[in-house]
């Protein structure tokens, strides 16, 4: 026991090993998190604004940048075999940097900057880490070049694919909405026959109004801020069809045996016009309302008449 409070004492006043680790750790230089990784990870921000900025050009910028750097590069082996006499070597004969010797320099500069490298002209001396350099940065920016082009065809590929899908339902809408006018005219004809049933008669008006109204839908959808602007007689051809539907539904709440204005018809109704509304005003571009006048009017008076 005496031992133990004797150890107890030493522990209390020179620290356990838990103390001595805790202290040890405490003594160390405290290193912010935000400046040591910013400090590692500079070269890497800086390359990846440097794609950033590449991606976000042209690719005339590109191709412009990279002629300019050819040409730079190959001025500068010049001037260098001028000033010291050991820039390049051709056919076993150093450049001396007269002007007859720079199409040779510009020549090496581009089969330099191509990765071609056919080894009738070599850099001397210092110019052979420079044209390391210029290897390197020219397939940057050349891949840069291609990349764009690929990226350009797939955009092209893909405004083509939307432009199809964008036809397709089109079409399809149109289709619908012919099978639809003729469906509500079966059921005139059905109305105007001396032995149809109520019954019947009020169960095709209301299903050929859920119809109708669920195509309005998708023709608003289809055509509210569309990618693709459709072509005037295809607008002026939906317009037609919408507008003689309307007129057909309108004969058809006045003929015997219509349905009543239950909550769930009226609902319908009032979603017929209010949709065939909204197209009218808002799904028909600017460019093409002066020649539609005259149905947008047309599809407005019918909808009205619906309330």
């Amino acid at each position: 026991m005496r031992h133990y409070a004797g150890g107890l004492a030493d522990w209390q006043e020179q620290g356990g090993a838990l103390e001595k680790l805790a202290a040890s750790v405490a003594s160390r230089p405290v290193v912010s998190p935000r400046t040591a990784p910013r400090a590692r990870s500079a070269p890497k921000r800086l390359l990846t604004r440097f794609f950033d900025a590449l991606g976000e050009r042209s690719i005339g910028w590109v191709l412009r940048i990279w002629l300019w750097m050819i040409l730079g590069f190959g001025v500068f082996y010049w001037a260098e075999g001028a000033w010291t006499g050991k820039g390049l070597q051709a056919s076993g004969r150093l450049l001396d940097g007269s002007f007859a010797d720079l199409g040779t320099a510009v020549y090496f500069s581009f089969v330099t900057a191509l990765s071609i490298g056919y080894g009738d002209v070599i850099p001397m001396g210092p110019l052979r880490v420079l044209a390391v350099l210029e290897g390197a940065a020219g397939l940057i920016l050349f891949g840069c070049v291609i990349s764009k082009l690929v990226s350009r065809h797939q955009e092209v590929l893909t405004e083509e694919i939307h432009r199809l899908a964008f036809e397709d339902r089109l079409g399809r809408v149109r289709t619908n909405l012919h099978l639809v006018l003729s469906d509500l005219q079966e059921v005139a004809e059905l109305c105007s026959a001396t032995s149809a049933q109520p019954a019947r008669i009020r169960a095709r008006v209301e299903s050929a109004a859920a119809v109708f109204s669920g195509e309005l839908r998708t023709i608003h959808d289809l055509l509210y801020r569309p990618q693709q602007i459709p072509d005037e007689q295809v607008l002026e051809s939906i317009l037609a069809t919408l507008a003689e539907g309307l007129r057909e539904l309108n004969v058809l709440m006045t003929c015997e045996g219509a349905p009543d204005r239950s909550a769930s018809f009226s609902s319908t109704l009032e979603t017929i016009a209010a949709v065939s509304d909204e197209i009218c005003g808002n799904c028909v571009p600017r460019e093409y309302a002066p020649r539609l006048r005259a149905w947008m009017d047309r599809i407005q008076e019918l909808s009205r008449s619906m309330g």
